[in-house]
């Protein structure tokens, strides 16, 4: 497989994607699903107006919608990295067209009731769930690594787009021809990603080892995403401000109905602001990023938007001022998300790049789910007004994360595979039996005994997120320059797979330590496993002889 952090970087500004067949192609019909979906919100929320009516009813058609993001992104990150993208979003458009076409069907028979317009919604968000973490690992399978940057912040805009025109197509749709034109106008945009996805000839990686279990590869994903202090970083930030960046859409239309004294007009004229604000930023954004760094943007828009926020709940009933602030708070909001999207892409490992961005995912929507819960209660219990400035007092609160949770500067690890050869046995193991005990001794110098650990614990990090349930550090206290290095995997297997999912940034951290060895030979390594009553013990013949002549080739086992 190639991918696009194989490939070699390449240059040309935020538009250079597209020139691209394969991104052109899927960007496009991403941007009509995504229309489509919006579309059907349309739809489904008007529809429930007529079968139920009350405000709480027609809410959970919005909370139907987005649930399967924050119930199922975790599972459906891990089917991606699991299994062959190209199909998981297949099977996910096509779960769309069949949600959504059922709901058509039912609706037009004249069956429909709230509870199951509520579930065939609720359909429809669980394949938008399984789509999301497959399309954003796929595409730094299909750009240079150097245009990366440009493709997540075109993704970003792309949702914009569908956000500004989504309701106005559906409302549209609506009255000319009803809820469930609505239903199948989404059905057929996810079947033009289908489309595009059937002339993708996807080449797969080569993986001789059995695939992880569902359940096993999400913990995976929690573990290495714990272990990696700039992704949590990247999380921790991206929540805060999800959480608070959420008050510009929340409260929206209270501005618009309270303070500006309009209606839907005024608050469609809101709403282009901030949209229009959004896209104009991202052309902005995008070359500042390059030449001053993924913090400095954070934090400025940070400032930014917290301003505007402020603004907002100052002069609340002031027409140019709140649409001014409503642009900066637009630029604010597309600028940070596709720069924590992108630090965070360009931070983890290819073998679990999806699971990271479905976990991504999940804090950001559960952040902004909420935010606007939250900012809702403040303007209830205060005003609109408070609500605001709270928010605004948030957002500038958190440029003090620049100091506490920075999001790492510097060029970006290295993160292609490093060969590693696997240990030759001199015993029989079946590929399940384990636990297994690795245990690598070195020489250290009392002298740079507190060096040595200070790497060692970049180690121990890299060992837990790759697969090693315990890892630690031992002194011998009886000859202090004597170490132990020793970490636990749950069979053989998980042993293969550590040495796999190696990559090149890690080969480079555990080097920086093994350079503390000051013994005559290179550090010894015990691999050892747990043996049953039932185990061969032996191996046959032919088996020694193979191990013999391999040995005797120069070829190491470590």
């Amino acid at each position: 497989m190639t991918t696009g952090g194989q490939r070699r970087a390449a240059g040309g500004g935020i538009l250079a994607p597209l020139r691209l067949p394969l991104f052109r192609a899927i960007w496009l019909a991403n941007l009509v699903g995504s229309i489509g979906w919006l579309v059907q919100g349309v739809g489904a929320a008007w529809l429930m107006t007529t079968l139920a009516g009350t405000p709480d009813m027609v809410a959970l058609v919005q909370s139907a919608t987005m649930a399967p993001i924050l119930l199922f992104a975790l599972f459906a990150g891990a089917l991606a990295d699991l299994w062959d993208r190209r199909w998981v979003l297949l099977l996910a458009q096509l779960w769309v067209a069949a949600a959504s076409f059922g709901l058509a069907a039912v609706g037009g028979a004249g069956l429909l009731t709230p509870a199951s317009l509520l579930l065939f919604t609720f359909l429809v968000g669980t394949g938008a769930a399984l789509n999301g973490p497959a399309w954003q690992a796929v595409v730094r399978e299909i750009v240079p690594a150097g245009e990366l940057a440009a493709a997540v912040t075109l993704n970003a805009i792309g949702f914009n787009l569908a956000r500004a025109l989504g309701p106005a197509v559906g409302g549209a749709v609506v009255a000319a021809f009803g809820t469930q034109a609505a239903f199948l106008l989404n059905g057929g945009a996810a079947l033009a990603l289908v489309a595009v996805l059937l002339f993708w000839r996807r080449q797969l990686p080569k993986d001789e080892l059995p695939r992880e279990r569902l359940g096993s590869a999400v913990v995976t994903g929690l573990r290495y995403v714990g272990e990696t202090p700039a992704i949590r970083a990247i999380l921790v930030r991206s929540a805060v401000f999800g959480i608070a960046a959420s008050a510009a859409l929340a409260l929206l239309p209270l501005i618009a109905r309270d303070r500006l004294g309009g209606g839907p007009v005024v608050y469609g004229l809101l709403l282009g602001a901030f949209g229009i604000g959004a896209l104009l930023g991202a052309f902005v954004i995008h070359p500042l990023r390059h030449r001053r760094g993924a913090e400095f943007v954070v934090t400025a828009l940070s400032a930014a938007g917290g301003a505007a926020f402020v603004l907002i709940g100052l002069l609340p009933g002031w027409f140019a001022p709140v649409v001014l602030a409503l642009a900066v708070a637009g630029t604010a909001w597309l600028g940070a998300f596709s720069t924590f999207n992108i630090t965070l892409q360009m931070r983890t490992a290819f073998w679990v790049q999806a699971r990271v961005l479905s976990l991504y995912q999940t804090v950001v929507f559960g952040g902004m789910a909420v935010g606007a819960w939250a900012w809702g209660e403040v303007a209830h219990a205060t005003s609109l007004e408070g609500a605001y400035l709270l928010a605004g007092a948030m957002l500038l609160g958190s440029v003090a994360l620049h100091w506490w949770q920075p999001l790492h500067a510097g060029e970006a690890p290295d993160l292609q595979p490093a060969l590693r050869q696997e240990p030759l046995p001199a015993v029989q193991a079946t590929v399940e039996e384990g636990p297994v005990l690795v245990q690598i001794e070195f020489e250290v110098g009392a002298a740079e005994a507190p060096a040595f650990v200070a790497a060692m614990d970049e180690v121990g990090h890299l060992r837990r997120r790759n697969g090693a349930i315990r890892w630690r550090l031992f002194q011998d206290v009886a000859e202090p320059t004597h170490w132990s290095e020793t970490f636990v995997l749950g069979d053989w297997i998980e042993h293969q797979r550590l040495r796999a999912r190696m990559t090149m940034a890690d080969a480079t951290l555990e080097a920086r330590a093994v350079a503390y060895h000051r013994g005559r030979t290179p550090p010894m390594r015990r691999y050892m496993v747990a043996r049953r009553h039932d185990s061969r013990f032996l191996l046959d013949e032919a088996e020694q002889a193979v191990v013999a002549a391999t040995r005797e080739g120069g070829e190491s086992a470590a």
